[in-house]
């Protein structure tokens, strides 16, 4: 009797614990990894720590050639120096070094991580004047092109 008590207890924790409901963490993600180069007219950057966290976003504006659609869920969990981007109905996928470009600054409050081997595409963590999170831009890594708005859920 104890035996199958503890057989029973051990299958109810199995299926409580590994929900379908479960996202994905940084910790957790073993997709492709994206190594960043400064480009042309970039500068290296890091992500100042009033930005860091995991964030549960939507794609709440797209242009019509966005290659993730209006409405889709994402989440990403930001460093210093790593995005971990986990957008619905893909896999997840990591994209080291982040840049300043098109004029950004430390002080202009954006930092864009460019996936450049993931469908050419970047993300531009933008902050309110405050520093905290404003929304993740969607934009092309190669060159100038804006594709979509992820904003905070």
């Amino acid at each position: 009797m104890k035996k199958q008590l503890a057989i029973l207890a051990f299958a109810a924790l199995i299926f409580t614990a590994c929900g379908e409901d479960d996202k994905p963490t940084a910790d957790d993600c073993g997709g492709e990894v994206c190594t960043a180069t400064v480009g042309t007219d970039e500068t290296a950057a890091t992500v100042p720590a009033n930005l860091h966290g995991t964030f549960v976003t939507v794609l709440t504006y797209a242009e019509s050639n966005s290659p993730v659609a209006l409405g889709t869920e994402a989440t990403f969990t930001i460093s210093a120096t790593k995005l971990v981007v986990s957008i619905d109905g893909r896999d997840c996928f990591s994209i080291e070094n982040a840049v300043h470009r098109f004029g950004a600054t430390p002080t202009s409050g954006n930092y864009t991580f460019k996936a450049a081997c993931i469908d050419d595409i970047a993300f531009n963590i933008s902050a309110n004047t405050d520093g905290s999170l404003n929304e993740i831009n969607l934009e092309k890594a190669s060159g100038t092109g804006f594709y979509g708005q992820f904003t905070v859920k």
